[in-house]
């Protein structure tokens, strides 16, 4: 469910697995303000029965994030509100179309927005943001509109006057054929088939920083060993990691 973050930690103890839907706005907010700090804390707290996600077939949660009945969220209020304008200016305020009192929502609390546009169609932020992803605890997963880094569906929004279809493009087989041998595609196969087949993500998560422009996780399994390391500032990532020849680098980097 869609709640306040403390509420969702005292479920996380009751069930196998629950969402951690307050990773996509954090990694929001790293981005955009090229400061890991609120991301920190919540790792230094969140459930580790979880399953990551940066988008899903509903809007970015706004709640699990912020305050409930003065009670302080993840995210200042006043930050969390500069973060929804930013979506709304990178997406060209097409979000603003399909959020809120717009587009027959029954929900208010989420703002309607493919993760793509949301970073304003910035591939090497977009890349950056789910290197992230893969280095936080929990089990990852992609969906499909992620998948293809696509991007807000104003045909279907304006066809079914659902705020929620901005996220749900229907793909024909030509479409995913075509994606699947694009760019993008082949870049970010790298980067799934990566953190798939890594053994230091069957072993212990080390959060090494997470403070105004920089971005260290690390992760280790007997001597294997994967280290994401993100300069904020610059907006330049890299993953270094054991290997048989020792140690080699997977970078962060869109041709």
């Amino acid at each position: 469910i869609h709640s306040f973050y403390k509420t969702q930690i005292k479920i996380a103890r009751r069930v196998d697995y629950v969402y951690d839907f307050a990773l996509p706005v954090l990694v929001l907010d790293t981005l955009f303000n090229r400061n890991a700090t609120h991301l920190g804390k919540w790792l230094g707290m969140s459930p580790r029965n979880a399953i990551t996600v940066l988008d899903t077939h509903d809007g970015i949660g706004i709640v699990d994030v912020a305050s409930e009945n003065g009670e302080p969220g993840l995210i200042p209020d006043a930050v969390l509100d500069d973060i929804v304008e930013q979506i709304h200016k990178n997406s060209g305020g097409t979000s603003l179309k399909a959020t809120g009192a717009a587009a027959s929502n029954l929900d208010l609390y989420q703002v309607n927005c493919t993760y793509f546009d949301a970073l304003g169609k910035d591939r090497l932020a977009y890349l950056i943001a789910r290197a992230i992803q893969f280095f936080v605890p929990g089990i990852p997963q992609v969906y499909y509109v992620g998948l293809f880094a696509e991007g807000n569906d104003m045909e279907l929004l304006a066809h079914t006057n659902i705020g929620r279809d901005i996220n749900r493009h229907y793909f024909s087989q030509g479409e995913v054929s075509q994606k699947t041998q694009g760019d993008w595609f082949l870049k970010f196969r790298e980067l799934l088939l990566f953190r798939n087949t890594h053994l230091a993500f069957d072993g212990e998560f080390v959060l090494l920083e997470a403070k105004k422009g920089v971005l260290r996780i690390k992760w280790t399994s007997e001597a294997h060993w994967a280290l994401l390391d993100v300069d904020l500032i610059a907006l330049h990532g890299k993953i270094t990691y054991s290997s048989q020849a020792g140690g080699s680098e997977l970078p962060l980097s869109i041709d």
